[in-house]
Formats: structure tokens, sequence, C-alpha cells
């Protein structure tokens, strides 16, 4: 007895992928107005600060992030401070 015991000649139904164009296209706009009503210093000196963290090894994260957060930056501006220091893994 196997794991294929049951297996039978039967097509694997495909199943089609969700168009989700609509709602990344909402997206963008929801991100783009955030940022037109976002104040652009805070936001710049909320990443400044996350970047010094970052470039400190026995800095903590947290608190400039939140910090990032609050003054309204995005999750993509966050990770590429990240990257911008850190670089990105490329497993070998």
């Amino acid at each position: 007895m196997g794991v294929n015991q049951y297996e039978d000649d039967q097509e694997i139904p495909s199943i089609s992928a969700p168009d989700y164009s609509a709602l990344a296209a909402a997206q963008r706009r929801r991100v783009a107005e955030i940022r037109g009503k976002r104040e652009t210093g805070n936001v710049n000196a909320a990443l400044g600060q996350l970047r010094e963290a970052a470039s400190t090894p026995a800095a903590r994260l947290v608190e400039p992030i939140i910090d990032a957060v609050r003054a309204r930056a995005t999750v993509g501006e966050i990770s590429d401070v990240l990257r911008g220091v850190w670089g990105v893994y490329r497993p070998s």
C-alpha cells in the first residue's frame, strides 16, 4: 500500500487565477492619496532615523519603525531603507 493506491486516470482540474488588477489599482490610488496628505518632512526624518538605527549594530529598530509608520511611511519605503543599509539576502 502506498500513497498513490487510489490513483485514477482523471485529469487534474485547472483552477483559474483570480483577476486582482482592480484591487491592485485601488490600492495604488490609496497609497498615492496617503502620500499626498502626509507631511513629507516628517516621513523623511523618520526614515532617516531608521536608516541611522539600522546602521548601528546594537540599535533597536522597533521604535524607529513605529515612528516611520506613524509618520505614514509605507512598508515599501521602510523596506527600501533597510535594504539600502543591509542589502538583500541571496542564499548560496
